[in-house]
């Protein structure tokens, strides 16, 4: 007992947390241009179509080297894999400062984008070689609080950064956070070299009695039978993973259509500076932590996870529309909270779903090709907001289309529950097996 204890603790403290921050420099790094817009969308003459193209671009690199980004992570293993990921995409943070025109942005952020593929995934994956399976859902669920700090604490940095650049040097305010944040970012890649260990066998930090214990947990959870869809070829042709792999899509494309637009909007709301902006633009994503923390643990306490999709889906589709249609700042402000904590909620239980529907031997297969399809929501919805906002010229369109999306989502995610209760009447002949998420 005490060599359980204990080592669950280094290993959250040891493993799970330093990953936690490198996911939220990640973010940083990939959503810095949203604060970067105010000033160089002017200064370089971007349209929005240009600047959502730019966006799409670093998903673009991000889907296209996610699979051989986690080969190399398997083959090289964690500390070399992580370094060098770490290091290759603060390169490219800081490369941004170059940025003259359309060209080098779009090359850039593609850059960017193949840097970081597959390290959200590799994540998971170095979460399921540490953890035993009954702790695996907690530490993976904790590391997606990462978006929402670095949105809360990237936000006002990024805005206080590009209030005081360095006038002296004929910096940008927006090339200056570029420069100061890829910095930290490389500064990080040289001390997860020193942190990180490539598996609990290279963990001098764990005693031998740990080590024994964390072996036979693994032992034992290798041994027990799962049920469900065993072969890929029965993933790819399940209807339900394809419902689920949209909701994904969904989820990611709401997340990023406020995590790239909404400084823009709240600019164009009220004149505020670009510190105060960062700082407005940071309070829905307080509401995404607080939906992701407060409903995943009531999932966990009642067993249900469905209804802790749909509902907060729904919420977050009601609220944006409602934002839109008010002139009161402080209520859309509100209200955009609000929308922040459906998504955060949806978000957080989205992943106790899929793995109903697959077995270990394609689990690690099945939840990459479905982060994959998920992951074009980055590549397509904040392009696809650029568009409609330069045909109507005007944020009320596209907050509509969002929370007609995130509508579609909850049905969805209602047509995968309907799939689960056809294999509880014996409709469906391959039964699931659920894994419980402890937050």
């Amino acid at each position: 007992m005490i060599a359980h204890i204990s080592a669950i603790q280094k290993i959250r403290l040891r493993v799970v947390l330093p990953l936690l921050l490198l996911l939220v420099v990640s973010s940083i790094d990939r959503v810095n241009i949203s604060f970067a817009a105010l000033q160089m969308n002017a200064e370089l003459a971007l349209t929005h179509n240009e600047y959502g193209l730019a966006i799409s671009a670093f998903f673009l690199g991000y889907l296209f080297f996610q699979f051989p980004s986690i080969a190399l992570l398997k083959r090289y293993g964690a500390r070399k894999w992580i370094f060098g990921s770490v290091l290759l995409w603060g390169v490219f943070a800081v490369g941004m400062v170059f940025v003259r025109g359309t060209t080098s942005l779009y090359i850039l952020r593609f850059l960017l984008g193949l840097a970081e593929a597959g390290f959200a995934p590799g994540v998971v994956y170095l979460c399921s070689v540490w953890m035993p399976k009954r702790y695996r859902a907690a530490a993976i669920g904790s590391t997606m609080l990462a978006i929402p700090i670095s949105v809360i604490v990237g936000g006002p940095f990024s805005g206080w950064l590009m209030s005081h650049h360095v006038m002296a040097l004929s910096v940008s305010g927006w090339r200056w956070m570029f420069l100061m944040e890829g910095v930290l970012t490389i500064v990080f890649a040289v001390l997860a070299l020193k942190v990180v260990c490539n598996g609990p066998h290279d963990a001098r930090w764990l005693s031998a009695a740990e080590k024994q214990w964390l072996h036979e947990q693994h032992a034992l959870d290798a041994t027990v039978a799962n049920h469900g869809l065993a072969s890929m070829r029965a993933v790819f042709l399940s209807a339900r993973i394809w419902a689920a792999a949209c909701l994904y899509f969904v989820l990611i494309a709401g997340a990023y259509g406020i995590l790239f637009w909404l400084p823009q909007v709240i600019r164009q709301m009220s004149n505020v500076t670009i510190f105060e902006t960062g700082v407005i633009s940071a309070l829905p994503w307080v509401g995404i932590g607080l939906g992701m923390y407060f409903n995943a643990r009531h999932s966990d306490r009642t067993g249900e996870r469905y209804k802790h999709v749909i509902v907060p889906s729904l919420l977050c589709s009601l609220c944006l529309a409602l934002a839109t249609l008010t002139n009161h700042q402080l209520l859309a402000l509100a209200l955009l909270v609000v929308a922040g904590m459906g998504l955060g909620g949806a978000q957080s239980v989205f992943w106790t779903i899929p793995t109903n529907f697959l077995t270990k031997e394609v689990a690690g297969q099945g939840i990459a090709a479905i982060s994959l399809c998920g992951n074009l929501g980055g590549l397509f919805g904040p392009f696809a907001l650029g568009l409609i906002l330069q045909a109507s010229g005007s944020f009320r369109l596209p907050a509509y289309v969002m929370a007609a999306l995130l509508a579609a989502g909850a049905l969805l995610a209602v047509y995968v529950r309907n799939g689960e209760t056809s294999i509880a009447t014996g409709i469906d002949e391959s039964p699931a097996v659920s894994v419980p998420v402890e937050t």
